[in-house]
Parts: structure tokens; C-alpha cells; sequence
């Protein structure tokens, strides 16, 4: 499907017969966020737990479960769709993915509703992780901590129960992936490479912004005087 429409075949996406442009669609971040999650669950279990474990910055074990937009209901019978849900047997990790990296895209409200309604069903433990993936401008540890506590003032306290927000972006996912699988088998570079096409797509950055200032000198020496040897035109 990434392959089918990365060359612009129209026909099953839904915009056959619309001039809209595929990276500007209503749910481009779903398909971003499939796309990723899924190639990366087709890793080794060692790879995969890699990944995770340099992304999170804590041990994450192998996949036991991983489970796409699941419905769950706050009280008042709201429906809510977190966009991912993974679980090494003993760390369930809540992600919520926004498109962008470098926007304020993540919202405290929205991220409480989902604690709450996976709390209420029972989908979600004490001690989860919860992941905001992407729409972050700040990814400092100030501005994750001043988010969680804008979180825990959106759950009514009898309702609060332990968790820890986590705040990464989709080039830091990246990076994961490439530091991990070098080296990988030429199956496994293929998947990079999807992820990396994925990336592209969506406008993500996949290395980090390099500025003059941190450019490496060329060594190339000119004296002033070789400008006085060019004819104007």
C-alpha cells in the first residue's frame, strides 16, 4: 500500500477522483503512524525491543501485543481512539501521534481522556507509559515535565492513577531505527529505507538540522585578488 501510493496510484485511498494532494488528507497521520509501527513490529524480537529501549530510554522487552486505534469509553460514554497501544508482557506503552514535528500539535486534555478511558476499561495499568510521538516544539526536559503536570490537572484526582509521559519526536524514532540496524540484513535495510520514503512523504526530517556554524571547514583557500580576474557581464 506505502508503495502504491508513494507513486500516486489513486485508485482504494479514497482520492481517485479528487485533486487533494495525498500528504494533505484527512488521516495522513494515521497512515504515517500504521506505517511505521507496523514495519517496525516486523523486526527481530531483539531489534524491535532495541529500538523501542533507545527510543523510550528504558528497557522495553519483546512485542506481545500491539493493537491499532482501540475504542475505549469515558463515563459519560465518549468515545476515544489513542492511536497505538504496545506491550512487552510487563510495560504497556500509550502512544499518541500528531504528523509534525517542531508544532505544538500534542494536546493535555486529549492525552488525559485517553489515560482515563484506558484506566475505566481496563486496558491500561498502573505505571503505564504514555508516548506523545511528534507535534512537540519543545522536546527539553521542562517542557515534557510541565506537560505531564498539565495532564495530571486534566484527571479529576480519585480518578489520577501513576503513569509517565514520555515526549520524542519522529526524527529521534528515526535515528532509533538507523542506530540499531546497522549492519542489517538486506531485508532489513529495505524496511529503512520504506521508513525512511514514509518520512520523506510526510515532510519529517530524518537526521537532525545541521547549521553553517557546524559545517566542517572545505579547506578551499582564495585570495582576494582571483575576483579581479572575473569579467562582468
Amino acid at each position: 500500500m506505502l508503495n502504491a501510493v508513494l507513486v500516486g496510484k489513486r485508485i482504494g485511498t479514497g482520492l481517485e477522483n479528487s485533486q487533494i494532494q495525498l500528504e494533505e488528507a484527512r488521516g495522513a497521520e494515521d497512515v504515517l503512524t500504521a506505517t511505521v509501527f507496523e514495519r517496525l513490529s516486523y523486526l527481530s524480537d531483539t531489534q524491535f525491543s532495541a529500538i523501542m529501549s533507545a527510543l523510550l530510554q528504558e528497557p522495553f522487552g519483546r512485542l506481545d501485543r500491539l493493537e491499532f486505534w482501540p475504542s475505549w469509553y469515558l463515563q459519560d460514554g465518549t468515545r476515544v481512539e489513542p492511536d497505538v497501544v504496545l506491550s512487552d508482557g510487563q510495560t504497556t506503552l500509550l502512544v499518541e501521534a500528531k504528523r509534525h514535528d517542531n508544532q505544538r500539535q500534542q494536546s493535555a486534555e486529549q492525552l488525559a481522556r485517553e489515560l482515563l478511558a484506558g484506566w475505566g476499561d481496563g486496558a491500561l495499568p498502573d505505571h503505564c507509559l504514555l508516548l506523545a510521538l511528534g507535534g512537540l516544539d519543545d522536546l527539553r526536559e521542562s517542557a515534557r515535565s510541565r506537560l505531564q503536570q498539565e495532564i495530571k490537572c486534566a484527571i479529576p484526582a480519585p480518578q489520577l492513577r501513576p503513569f509517565r509521559l514520555i515526549c520524542r519526536s519522529w526524527q529521534q524514532l528515526f535515528e532509533a531505527v538507523q542506530t540499531v540496524t546497522v549492519g542489517a540484513s538486506a531485508g532489513e535495510e529495505r524496511l529503512v529505507n520504506d521508513l525512511a520514503r514514509c518520512f520523506a512523504w510526510h515532510g519529517l526530517r530524518t537526521h537532525p538540522m545541521r547549521w553553517l556554524g557546524q559545517l566542517s571547514p572545505a579547506g578551499i583557500k582564495i585570495s582576494p585578488g582571483v575576483f579581479r580576474a572575473w569579467s562582468r557581464k
